[in-house]
């Protein structure tokens, strides 16, 4: 089996590559703008209206202003994760995909943290806190170590 890709095989990748990032990037502008949106109406409802949520309406206004931020934040995060994972799906290097993991990965730890209040707090949420911190750093001290031995191979 051969490691590396023929000119006409990268050519072939380079075609699908380009309008998945054009896609990412589309939808990376297009949710952060909802979330620049979300975050000034949440902070307008929050400093001129009441903040009291009805907990019979089903209203966008109501979702905003009963949802934590820390938890509209990380809802974001995760959606960013999973379009850069699907862009990087045709990348010809799979450990590409490293960074679109660590991204959801923090994004799962602002989920957690989110959903962490006084009286929640146990061994297990430590135990999920700490493990998502060490898959972070495990992911991140492989990007450095690839990217280092790709250098030295380089050279």
């Amino acid at each position: 089996m051969q490691d590396q890709f023929s000119h006409s095989d990268s050519r072939f990748l380079q075609a699908f590559l380009r309008p998945a990032w054009v896609v990412m990037m589309v939808a990376q502008m297009v949710l952060g703008l909802g979330l620049a949106v979300t975050l000034i109406v949440k902070y307008y409802m929050l400093v001129v209206g009441t903040s009291v949520c009805t907990a019979d309406a089903n209203t966008l206004g109501n979702l905003i202003r009963c949802t934590p931020t820390l938890n509209i934040v990380a809802h974001f995060v995760l959606a960013v994760a999973a379009f850069r994972f699907a862009a990087f799906m045709f990348a010809d290097r799979p450990q590409a995909l490293l960074g679109p993991l660590m991204v959801a990965l923090g994004g799962t730890l602002l989920k957690v943290l989110s959903d962490l209040t006084h009286g929640s707090a146990s061994w297990a949420g430590a135990a999920t806190i700490v493990t998502l911190m060490l898959g972070i750093s495990a992911i991140f001290g492989a990007q450095v170590y690839l990217r280092n031995s790709a250098r030295r191979s380089d050279s």
